[in-house]
């Protein structure tokens, strides 16, 4: 089982993005902050970069870990103005298949048990 840490302005669909992950067999995480020692064990971030405070928080997390995989998980794609090169990008709507495939590639050595 891996972390993954989300970072979604919306409630609605941050649990939606929860409840998808928990089913791949992976423990969802959301944030709104970063410390150290979360960034250390998560196997991956998915962030809403639209989000100013989610491109802001993606940033910390590539300044504190740069090997982080980051997964784009947004309405636009990735804008390389926000001064950031995700790992992955999911377009919004995405399916539970897309992010399967998606977080498989971003983790390969982190496969869910199941």
């Amino acid at each position: 089982m891996a972390q993954v840490l989300i970072s979604e302005p919306n409630a609605d669909v941050c649990r939606l993005f929860e409840h998808m992950v928990g089913r791949l067999g992976h423990e969802p995480i959301p944030v709104q902050t970063l410390a150290p020692e979360i960034v250390a064990s998560a196997a991956v971030l998915l962030v809403e970069t639209v989000d100013p405070a989610g491109a802001a928080l993606a940033r910390l997390a590539h300044s504190m870990r740069p090997t982080l995989p980051i997964i784009c998980a947004s309405i636009a794609p990735p804008m390389p103005e926000l001064g950031l090169v995700p790992t992955a990008s999911l377009l919004k709507p995405f399916t539970l298949g897309q992010l399967r495939e998606t977080l498989e590639a971003a983790f390969p050595d982190r496969r869910p048990n199941t």
